[in-house]
């Protein structure tokens, strides 16, 4: 299936595939790796990663020039679908009885020092914050934020903490490389 017109598979069944890899996207709201469409679709046909990534740039394609609300997004080593940005304020009318907890300025904090300087341990947060951040980095734990991602191979074996994949989908970034940087 290297272009549309392969004649490996009639469009009849690629067109079948694609709708499959839809319903799969559309039913999940966490990203959807490659492998788990994979597992799905070999059920009907047996296609190489790089076939069902041509599918997944079709999909895309095809939101864009039939000018939907929502569009495909890689994210967190995974797609998915999401609205697009224009369409937020009335998502946020919608949703606005919904309370969302937000993160307190101290665990915003704790979180950026994390997500830039990671691996890193609670002492060196503390050092850099100049006051106690057990409370915040909890918090984080808590939330699926953050997490615990080794030991400092120093006195004590303090634990080393890192973002999670949680983290990349809460702020749509596929990998820390595409922070902002400092």
């Amino acid at each position: 299936m290297e272009n549309e017109n392969s004649p490996n598979i009639n469009e009849q069944l690629r067109t079948h595939v694609k709708r499959v890899i839809e319903a799969l996207l559309f039913s999940n709201a966490d990203p959807l790796p490659i492998n788990k469409i994979r597992e799905v679709t070999d059920t009907i046909l047996p296609l190489r990663p790089k076939e069902i990534e041509a599918l997944l740039a079709e999909l895309k394609d095809d939101y864009l020039s039939q000018q939907k609300a929502f569009t495909l997004d890689q994210i967190a080593e995974g797609y998915v679908l999401r609205t697009h940005l224009e369409y937020a304020p009335y998502l946020e009318l919608l949703h606005k009885q919904k309370k969302v907890d937000k993160l307190s300025h101290a665990s915003t904090e704790v979180l950026a020092i994390i997500a830039y300087r990671q691996p890193i341990t609670r002492p060196q947060i503390d050092a850099i914050r100049g006051v106690d951040s057990t409370g915040s980095l909890m918090q984080l734990i808590e939330r699926q934020l953050v997490e615990p991602v080794g030991k400092l191979e120093a006195p004590g074996r303090p634990t080393l903490y890192g973002t999670t994949h949680e983290f990349l989908k809460h702020f749509g970034l596929k990998t820390t490389h595409e922070l902002k940087p400092l």
